[in-house]
């Protein structure tokens, strides 16, 4: 015993020593479990919220589509297939090279003509292959801009869906917030109605309207899907294909240019720049039509091989001939040549009246998006400064005057749906002016 009395004693003090560090290792412990089984529980959450920030963007959007989508391909290779015509504009028809084999023998003085071969060279009227050349690069150049034009039009197109698909993202929220908000007040006016708190007249039209939400949440639903098709089409891509935007409304700043400014800015875009260059090729081919009285020339050599003369002792017997010669063309047909140039000249003025009528089109049409810009903008400024702050007050004290018995479910649920359709019409109204604002940016040509 007295041997194991100190290793007890001994014992007993690392005990009371390590008591302690126990005591305050355990919550320890117990901190670094639960951060353990914290991290279990959010080991999907970075995944979540990877999701919810991987919203593409509009301007990658953009990217997205002039680079696949189908129908700017299109257009790029009909410029690119333009310009291979410009050098078979400005050559010269190929050559013709007759051969001919006598099988009667036309007997000359020198001996008969076995055989022949001719080379002749169609040469037009000097000018005409230049204009020919000039006609082809107006059309390269109006290739060129309808290129421009159908990618500007793709930008525009996407720009509207875009704001579209946000309008749509935003109403779905506002309404999903609406429904949540009628289910809970329906409930609340059952239990009253069952306590002689309330009618049935109001539980009815809290029903009805919690009804009305939710046929407008799945009709916006399936308008988001549709709209996303739209958007998946012009990227070429699957048109069930998910699609996360990020669907934040930005209240536009002032629209501040004159709607001076916009026609002159208007009268310089791809369509006008494509009529200009229409008139100007219809101009060249009138003046092509004056050759239409010219003549064409024609360049020939022709070799002949001769036989021996049955004549003996003949000079020069069974010598080859050679022949040089030249045509023409004679455009003899007064009425045909003079119709080509009247007709030359028509298309020229048809080109110009063209172009006039566009220009009045379009000064028009930027005179009605002029107008839906300020008109989304003051009603912008009207909802988010006066009716929905206004809406807002009377909903809250409309419910504060439920909760006190002072007023009824009704003039609750009136105010709160006053208050629904504020703030949809506002999100319209700003979906309304970036959209207007696209097909500004279309009419002018220009960002905006």
């Amino acid at each position: 015993m007295r041997i194991q009395q100190p290793i007890v004693m001994m014992m007993l003090v690392v005990a009371l020593a390590v008591l302690p560090v126990a005591i305050h290792a355990a919550p320890a412990q117990k901190t670094v479990a639960r951060k353990h089984t914290a991290n279990k529980q959010t080991a999907h959450k970075p995944a979540v919220r990877k999701t919810s920030k991987h919203k593409i963007a509009l301007n990658q959007l953009i990217k997205i589509a002039i680079s696949n989508n189908p129908e700017l391909k299109a257009k790029k290779l009909a410029w690119q297939s333009k310009i291979q015509q410009y050098p078979q504009a400005v050559a010269l028809n190929d050559p013709k090279l007759v051969y001919s084999e006598s099988i009667n023998p036309v007997e000359t003085r020198l001996g008969p003509q076995d055989r022949s071969l001719a080379l002749s060279q169609q040469i037009p009227y000097p000018g005409k292959l230049r204009l020919k050349g000039e006609t082809v690069k107006k059309e390269i150049g109006m290739a060129k801009l309808r290129y421009d034009k159908a990618s500007r039009d793709l930008i525009v197109k996407l720009k509207q869906s875009f704001y579209e698909l946000v309008y749509i993202e935003n109403a779905i929220k506002i309404s999903q917030q609406n429904k949540q908000l009628l289910e809970r007040i329906t409930r609340l006016a059952s239990t009253d109605y069952a306590s002689s708190a309330s009618t049935l007249n109001d539980v009815a039209r809290a029903e009805s309207q919690y009804a009305q939400v939710s046929y407008d949440v799945q009709l916006l639903e399936e308008m988001r899907q549709t709209e996303m098709t739209q958007i998946n089409t012009l990227l070429n891509r699957d048109p069930q294909q998910a699609l996360a935007i990020n669907s934040y409304a930005r209240i536009p700043a002032r629209f501040a240019h004159p709607l001076t400014r916009l026609y002159q800015w208007a009268e310089h875009n791809e369509e006008l720049k494509i009529a200009d260059l229409d008139i100007e090729k219809s101009g060249i081919q009138s003046r092509l039509a004056r050759y239409s009285s010219l003549p064409d020339f024609n360049l020939g050599l022709r070799y002949t091989q001769i036989g021996e003369s049955d004549i003996a002792g003949l000079p020069r017997s069974g010598r080859d001939g050679l022949a040089v010669s030249i045509g023409l063309n004679i455009p003899l047909n007064r009425r045909k040549n003079n119709a080509i140039q009247r007709q030359a000249q028509l298309d020229r003025r048809q080109k110009i009246e063209q172009k006039t009528a566009l220009v009045n089109m379009l000064k028009n049409r930027v005179k009605t998006v002029y107008f839906k810009l300020t008109n989304a903008q003051r009603l912008i400024t009207l909802y988010g400064q006066k009716l929905i702050p206004q809406a807002n007050r009377a909903m809250q004290v409309a419910q504060l005057q439920y909760r006190e018995n002072k007023g009824s479910i009704s003039s609750y649920l009136e105010t709160q749906s006053t208050w629904l359709n504020f703030k949809l019409a506002q999100q319209r109204a700003i979906a309304d002016y970036w959209i207007a604002l696209a097909e500004m940016e279309k009419l002018t040509g220009r960002k905006l």
